[in-house]
């Protein structure tokens, strides 16, 4: 009796393995068909990151910004402070996914040349290319109100950018397939803050503000020609956020 008990349990833990076996192949399987044996998802999440240090950097950003106003002298120094250590992390996590050891891998692997890879190299550039004009903004030149109002618009700016980043992340999760009954919304609702980012950046550069600093010296600044080019450079990352491929 025990014997045959014995036979039994194994026979059907022996079972239970193979199943356990067979459901990890056939997962295994679903997911490389699903993303791809292209390195697809793992850029997606290369990309996430960019997009959260990209986020770091325009926050920074506007941290310092805010200091400048000089609006709380206790405070300042430190917010300054934090500003620019928010907008180095952020800056090296970029540098880090574009040159970093998974970048490597993923050359290394072969999947150097691909299209998806070759996106990724220019989405770096062009935050890096972002990042270099916020960390060379200044305000030096310009008269206090109007170099108010110019930051104003630069925080506006950096706040479409992360309003672009996180609808990218929004639509990248939903392309990956893992909530079947939200995917959909999340790809939608992402695109959504993209169209939005864009659009708080054409209001600020079309506004009456900035129609108002034309028609005064301020319109013809270093400054202004500083915030155009920002605004330039800043609608070149949104276009590549929104042309972001799809994981297959």
């Amino acid at each position: 009796m025990k014997s045959t008990i014995g036979r039994l349990l194994g026979t059907f833990i022996a079972i239970g393995l193979v199943a356990f076996c067979m459901t990890g192949f056939v997962h295994a399987a679903e997911t490389s068909h699903k993303h791809g044996a292209d390195g697809a998802m793992e850029m997606h999440h290369m990309h996430m990151m960019m997009n959260y240090g990209l986020e770091m950097v325009v926050e920074g950003s506007n941290l310092v910004m805010l200091a400048e106003m000089k609006m709380s002298p206790d405070l300042d120094p430190a917010t300054a402070s934090h500003g620019r250590s928010m907008m180095k992390q952020g800056k090296e996590m970029i540098q880090n996914m574009l040159n970093g050891p998974e970048m490597e891998a993923m050359h290394k692997s072969g999947h150097g040349g691909s299209p998806l890879m070759k996106y990724t190299h220019a989405l770096a550039m062009a935050m890096l290319n972002v990042v270099d004009m916020l960390e060379k903004m200044e305000m030096t030149e310009m008269k206090p109100d109007d170099a108010m109002t110019m930051h104003h618009m630069h925080i506006l700016i950096n706040h479409a950018l992360e309003m672009a980043a996180q609808g990218s992340n929004m639509v990248m999760l939903g392309q990956m397939g893992m909530a079947k009954s939200i995917d959909k919304h999340s790809v939608e609702d992402g695109k959504l803050m993209i169209a939005e980012a864009r659009a708080l950046m054409k209001e600020v550069m079309n506004g009456k503000a900035m129609t108002q600093m034309h028609t005064r010296a301020a319109g013809t600044s270093s400054e202004m020609d500083y915030t155009h080019k920002l605004d330039a450079a800043a609608n070149e990352l949104v276009d590549l956020l929104e042309k972001m491929p799809q994981v297959q």
